[in-house]
């Protein structure tokens, strides 16, 4: 059962912190500009284009956010995009609602906490700061930490170097779910975040808020 898993990984976006707030709005207008100064008058990709792809690691996001004649500019267009979003997530990025109080209910209880993310430093170093996960967890994996570029490494490492008998991984993506089978870790997928329910088939839990999480995860 989850609540006994002495280790619980927790992904980004969608499962414990709402970058739609913030992440998409920086994204449009760097769209925007970025297409407009290449000389297409694009509309922005929609919240729920951006929704669509958020979880994708590395360049993967931006090269598909991108018409596609400006494709092989996606790095170029990346560095912009994570400055805005920087910008934006310090002035008022939070987690869900629930969120914080979970994990410091569950840090309470003796379980050790880490974030495993394909977001990359810049940015989710201006997410640890906005909400203060150096208090709230023990362990932080992104995408290029270490070389690592899947969730199942990141899996791997938080479990090396945090311990814990048995791991949880929770989160809204099918990544979030592939590195759970990889690592052999209990799954929870989140229904409230931007992975919907078929994309989660194959998990061992599937919540649809942060209540709903706790009642797993807190016995």
């Amino acid at each position: 059962m989850p609540d006994r898993a002495g280790l619980i990984c927790f992904d980004n976006d969608g499962t414990l912190f709402a970058s739609h707030e913030v992440a998409n709005p920086a994204i449009q207008e760097a769209h925007v500009a970025f297409c407009r100064a290449a000389g297409h008058e694009l509309p922005a990709p929609t919240d729920a284009e951006i929704c669509r792809l958020t979880g994708l690691p590395g360049l993967e996001f931006f090269v598909q956010l991108l018409p596609e004649p400006l494709k092989s500019r996606a790095a170029e267009f990346r560095l912009i995009c994570v400055e805005l979003e920087a910008r934006d997530v310090l002035a008022r990025g939070r987690l869900f609602p629930g969120a914080r109080e979970l994990l410091l209910e569950l840090r309470a209880r003796g379980k050790k906490l880490a974030l495993v993310t394909n977001a990359g430093d810049r940015y989710i170093g201006a997410v640890a700061e906005r909400v203060g996960y150096a208090a709230l967890l023990d362990g932080l994996y992104h995408h290029g930490k270490d070389g690592m570029a899947s969730k199942a490494e990141m899996l791997r490492a938080a479990h090396r170097d945090l311990g814990g008998a048995g791991v949880v991984m929770v989160g809204d993506r099918h990544s979030d779910l592939e590195g759970a089978r990889a690592t052999g870790a209990f799954f929870i997928g989140c229904t409230y975040g931007y992975g919907e329910a078929a994309e989660l088939e194959g998990a061992d839990r599937l919540v649809g808020s942060v209540a709903e999480l706790r009642s797993l995860l807190v016995p």
